[in-house]
């Protein structure tokens, strides 16, 4: 345990050391309590003797880490009051390094917004749709639309109008790779006038699924914006990729942080999310929400579903589909959002060994399609999306 010393932006401050009569969160909340009516904004617990200090930054509902020389560091992290007794335990037992435990810290504040922003994505309606259904459902808007998709060099487009200028797009390769795009006429982050700005809002999109927005043939859906390095972007206002788990572009999250906005800017919601989040999703509803549809246009959008779903359910290997769960069983488990299996979470490829390659081969063969871990993850993890013919086996392992 360390000495600490507590403090206020207001010039108040008190001292507390190990072994005294109260635990030094209890400390700091007397502390807390005392001068709560001072109008303090931070609140500080230091480590004097080591050059190491942990802030509460109420207001911006962050807490901030910071080390002195030689290893001169500052970060940040999100935090509330309920989250105090934790870090201030780890910090009195460990300083600076012992509130790793709490996650992924941030360099500025600037950061930490920006993960707020992927954190509010993570609750979105986009984010908990199987990429199998969200697939199912742009086929069926696609045809009531009056539009059929096209599959060039076994990437499929879809495409429909949403009046005004609005637009929803979406590419997706045979492997489950793909993009969607949606374009907000009247949003805050329209920059077809700016073309820098413009394409900046696909920073972080991986090359092979830029490449599909790039000089693609204008249509009904697909407005195009010019790239400053030459040719074509096809118009967003919102970019979301599914190289891995569905992820908003970094250049969409860097656009609504510096503006100060939320998700629902990108139009996001109001163009696409409105028909993912409808239970009741048939070709009376489809045509009650979207007026401008005729009941013929969507019904033909169904068949067309329905057959290319009873392609996607043939059986599988049983042996193959048992070596599958087996190892799911010992190592995976499912994302919260039920659209991923993940196997060996946290593991390196060392640790996990030749089952590794097992896994992956087990994946091919069964055809299921696995996708990028995402940013961070060890390099052992493997991440592949559920499909139902393997949850009804999974249900008798688990």
């Amino acid at each position: 345990m360390r000495a600490l010393t507590f403090s206020d932006d207001k010039g108040n401050e008190a001292e507390w050391a190990p072994g005294g009569p109260q635990p030094a969160f209890d400390a700091f909340q007397e502390f807390v309590d005392r001068h709560r009516g001072d109008g303090a904004t931070t609140l500080r617990v230091e480590d004097r003797e080591n050059g190491e200090a942990l802030l509460f930054l109420p207001e911006a509902g962050a807490v901030c880490r910071t080390k002195g020389a030689p290893d001169t560091r500052t970060e940040y992290r999100p935090a509330g009051a309920r989250d105090r007794r934790a870090q201030l335990a780890l910090f009195a037992h460990r300083g600076f390094s012992g509130l790793d435990r709490q996650g992924t810290w941030f360099p500025d504040l600037a950061g930490l917004a920006r993960e707020r922003i992927r954190e509010e994505f993570d609750a979105s309606v986009l984010r908990r749709t199987h990429p199998r259904e969200l697939r199912r459902r742009l086929e069926i808007l696609t045809r009531a639309d009056g539009r059929e998709t096209a599959t060039v060099d076994g990437v499929t487009h879809y495409g429909f109008g949403a009046g005004g200028g609005d637009t929803v797009n979406a590419w997706f390769g045979a492997d489950g790779r793909g993009l969607v795009v949606v374009f907000d006429h009247a949003g805050a982050l329209n920059r077809v006038d700016d073309p820098d700005a413009h394409a900046a809002l696909y920073d972080g999109i991986p090359a092979d699924l830029l490449d599909l927005v790039k000089d693609v043939p204008e249509a009904g859906t697909a407005l195009n914006v010019a790239h400053p390095g030459g040719g074509t972007l096809a118009a967003a206002t919102g970019v979301f990729s599914f190289a891995g788990p569905c992820a908003m572009a970094d250049g969409v999250v860097a656009g609504l942080q510096e503006a100060g906005l939320g998700v629902e800017e990108t139009g996001l919601g109001r163009l696409l999310e409105r028909f993912l989040a409808m239970g009741d999703f048939t070709p009376a509803g489809i045509a009650e929400a979207a007026e401008r549809w005729s009941a013929a246009d969507v019904e033909k959008g169904f068949a067309a579903a329905t057959a290319l779903e009873q392609e996607r359910t043939a059986p599988l290997d049983r042996e193959t589909l048992n070596r599958f769960c087996r190892i799911w069983a010992d190592s995976g488990y499912n994302d919260r959002w039920d659209t991923h299996y993940v196997l060996f979470d946290g593991d390196t490829l060392e640790d996990v060994g030749e089952i590794h390659d097992e896994l992956l081969a087990l994946v091919e063969t069964l055809g299921l399609e696995r996708v990028d871990s995402p940013p961070r993850a060890a390099d052992g993890e493997v991440w592949i999306r559920t499909d139902p013919r393997v949850d009804a086996e999974l249900e008798r392992w688990s």
